[in-house]
């Protein structure tokens, strides 16, 4: 363990742990924030995956408690935000890792999923940092978890728009409160192999397939995981980066660099021929 976030608090939504195999997004921050000397809250919907997390980081000597909320309700943010303040009297770190999914090109029939995405990609998020507000009086860091689905050519148009109002919220945060001294950036995963990835590909054969063509996405051909990501998103919401805030930070192991290419190729005509 380092000393680099001692004193600090951390919350980070969506960090109950993945699986037996790989880990969640936030599941790799909250234990690497903790491993670093951060006193850590994690919030999940799912009591024994919150739990799990909590386990894995008291297992090593770290400081942690977890919260069980449905942060697509206000009220349920103010919750998991009072149980920091109650635990703590502050909170200098919010990372906000949780995020729905749905697939859908526009054009088609979303039905719920544009309100659901909206909700829990963007009104969670604001919700959480209204309620956070107050306990941030010395400060604080923000780090919201986007996607490149925004500007790479993907079947996820509901996906891709509310995270990208999640980068026009984290913009203007970083703007209005940075006077206070409230930092707020964000990270776009590119396709790290992920729990929620790992969960799709349970038998090994396919896996290492699936594995082998996002690797050949990548400049650098090589795996990405959570704990890649985990590493910015804990530059971002550390003491490192004090001069760093309204910025967006992809984490693709340069899959960003081969685009245009033949993927927006392979990626048009295939939709296209779904129509």
């Amino acid at each position: 363990m380092s000393n680099e976030f001692k004193g600090l608090t951390a919350i980070i939504t969506g960090a109950g742990a993945g699986g037996a195999r790989v880990a969640s997004i936030g599941e790799a921050v909250a234990i690497l924030l903790a491993r670093r000397g951060a006193s850590v809250c994690v919030a999940d919907i799912n009591e024994n995956a919150a739990m799990a997390t909590v386990d894995a980081i008291r297992h090593e000597g770290g400081d942690a408690f977890f919260v069980t909320a449905d942060l697509s309700r206000e009220d349920e943010c103010r919750r998991a935000i009072e149980a920091c303040n109650e635990r703590w009297g502050r909170l200098d770190i919010l990372v906000n890792n949780l995020g729905v999914l749905f697939g859908a090109v526009a054009g088609q029939e979303v039905g719920d999923d544009w309100d659901k995405a909206m909700t829990i990609n963007v009104k969670t998020p604001l919700n959480l940092f209204k309620a956070a507000l107050p306990l941030m009086k010395n400060g604080g860091s923000i780090v919201n978890v986007s996607t490149t689905a925004i500007e790479t050519p993907s079947a996820c148009a509901v996906y891709g728009a509310s995270k990208a109002a999640l980068e026009g919220l984290t913009f203007h945060i970083a703007q209005q409160y940075g006077p206070d001294g409230i930092r707020c950036n964000a990270v776009r995963p590119g396709e790290a192999w992920t729990a929620v990835v790992d969960r799709f590909c349970k038998d090994e054969a396919v896996a290492e397939r699936v594995r082998a063509e996002r690797r050949g996405r990548t400049a650098l051909l090589k795996d990405g995981d959570a704990w890649d990501l985990a590493e910015m998103i804990a530059f971002l919401a550390g003491p490192k980066s004090k001069w760093v805030t309204g910025q967006v930070i992809t984490v693709d192991g340069g899959g960003g660099l081969l685009r245009p290419s033949d993927q927006w190729t392979k990626h048009h005509s295939y939709w296209r021929a779904k129509k």
